[in-house]
């Protein structure tokens, strides 16, 4: 529970490009994706719009739902392998245009927050073997092995199409016990795939590094990481108008000043600050949610306080509500939160 009061976690950062594979695959088993995304601050049609953003909070509560209306078996491999240079955005141009395998891999590591990772991933060589790790960003056991999966088998098919080579790695190594669906591992990554390991990673010849590319431009990989520095610098302005509005709000949950206060505030018009709190990928609203969310969960961790007082210092007059819009952020209740808190703070 912990985990999710990372400022991360709601930050609207991730490009859609995995959530939209993951709606293409609801339609073709017959699901229904606008009842999927209802309530999560997005429609099917958002996903589409240039620079759309979300969090990952709500790319997990997507997946989770997505899990239990069609089923995990291999939803990940099935998603990943769909993926290709092009998926990645900008990023991918510019690995397409790199001069070597070794180089555009460096690329998508550099920039990988803007090619929408939802792991951590690093690469080294020990030993003549090269290998790609990867770890979790957040503790979110009901979806880490579909992001390992979607970020294996993506992995390897950007890989492969970047090369122009059906490349075979050496083995996979993955950290949770074997699924019901592991023979799906091997028809797809064509290696020894192992579980229960200590980490996860992808080894793989290093000769692979300096294999060069047949799509080089020196100009244009030269343009995407120029372009790529610039949107690290729209992040960050971003970035600190929101955690602004959060600071506002914060002062004042119980009765959060208005969107045309706040604009005042800035002096810009209410229109201009709506726009920009939208290019983020977000709403005011969710930005008064989000806050509330993180206050009732700090709150939740002292047990010298009822919940009908987190639910006052929460911004909530009445603790039903309070529990109903705990339940749609977190998928718990709160006296279940306040379990895990004070079970964790008695280890």
């Amino acid at each position: 529970m912990k985990e999710i009061a990372d400022p991360r976690f709601s930050n609207a950062s991730a490009p859609a490009h995995v959530s939209r594979a993951l709606l293409r695959i609801v339609g073709e088993r017959n699901g229904n994706a606008e009842r999927v995304c209802l309530g999560l601050g997005f429609t099917p049609g958002d996903l589409a719009r240039p620079g759309f953003r979300l969090s990952h909070r709500q790319s997990y509560l997507l997946v989770r739902r997505v899990i239990e209306q069609v089923g995990d078996n291999g939803l990940g491999l099935a998603i990943g392998g769909r993926q290709s240079a092009v998926s990645l955005g900008l990023v991918g141009l510019g690995m397409q245009a790199c001069a070597t395998l070794g180089t555009a891999l460096e690329l998508g590591l550099q920039y990988q927050r803007h090619a929408g990772a939802m792991l951590d991933y690093g690469m080294e060589i020990q030993g003549g073997t090269a290998r790609l790790l990867l770890s979790p960003m957040f503790y979110e056991p009901g979806v880490v092995a579909f992001y390992m999966e979607e970020a294996f088998s993506s992995s390897l098919s950007i890989v492969r199409h970047l090369s122009g080579e059906r490349l075979m790695p050496r083995v996979l190594r993955l950290d949770y016990p074997r699924p019901a669906h592991a023979e799906l591992y091997e028809a797809l990554f064509e290696c020894p795939v192992r579980f229960a390991e200590p980490v996860n990673a992808i080894e793989f010849d290093p000769a692979w590094l300096t294999m060069p590319l047949a799509t080089r431009d020196d100009a244009v990989a030269a343009e995407a990481v120029e372009l790529l520095k610039e949107a690290r610098w729209l992040d960050q302005e971003r970035s600190e108008l929101i955690e602004g509005l959060q600071r506002e709000v914060r002062k004042q949950l119980e009765a959060p000043p208005s969107l045309a206060q706040l604009a005042r505030q800035l002096n810009i018009s209410e229109r201009t600050l709506r726009r920009r709190i939208e290019s983020a990928g977000l709403s005011y609203q969710g930005i008064i949610d989000e806050t509330r969310r993180a206050r009732a969960l700090t709150l939740l961790a002292r047990d010298d306080l009822t919940l009908a007082e987190v639910a006052l210092q929460t911004g909530f007059s009445d603790a039903r509500n309070f529990r109903r819009a705990f339940k749609r952020w977190t998928g718990s209740a709160p006296r279940e939160a306040r379990k895990h808190f004070l079970q964790d703070l008695g280890e």
